[in-house]
């Protein structure tokens, strides 16, 4: 809802404190949440900081498969090229492309 009000960096720091605040076992809410994080981390310009998050999220998806797991990493894969001049994105993209080729293995 935060996000929707215009309050970019409340709904960023709601996010957290969700998946603070999740049970561990409820893996797929956080990679979920993780996902959303990034997405409007880069959606507002902060580049490194959508990357750490895309960071934590492949961390997490490395052994758990879900719909709304694989359309975040569509969507960071979509997002990556265009700023590969930043220190740590390419080896970014090509973590999540490895992640996405065994998917589809």
């Amino acid at each position: 809802m935060r996000w929707h009000l215009g309050d970019q960096a409340g709904s960023i720091a709601s996010l957290r404190r969700s998946n603070q605040a999740r049970d561990p076992r409820e893996r797929q809410g956080r990679l979920h949440c993780l996902g959303v994080i990034a997405e409007r981390q880069f959606r507002m310009r902060h580049i490194e900081a959508a990357c750490q998050t895309w960071t934590s999220f492949l961390n997490e998806r490395v052994t758990l498969s879900s719909a709304r797991g694989d359309e975040h990493l569509k969507t960071m894969l979509k997002a990556l090229p265009a700023y590969r001049g930043i220190a740590g994105v390419s080896d970014l993209e090509d973590r999540a492309r490895q992640a996405a080729q065994l998917k589809a293995t």
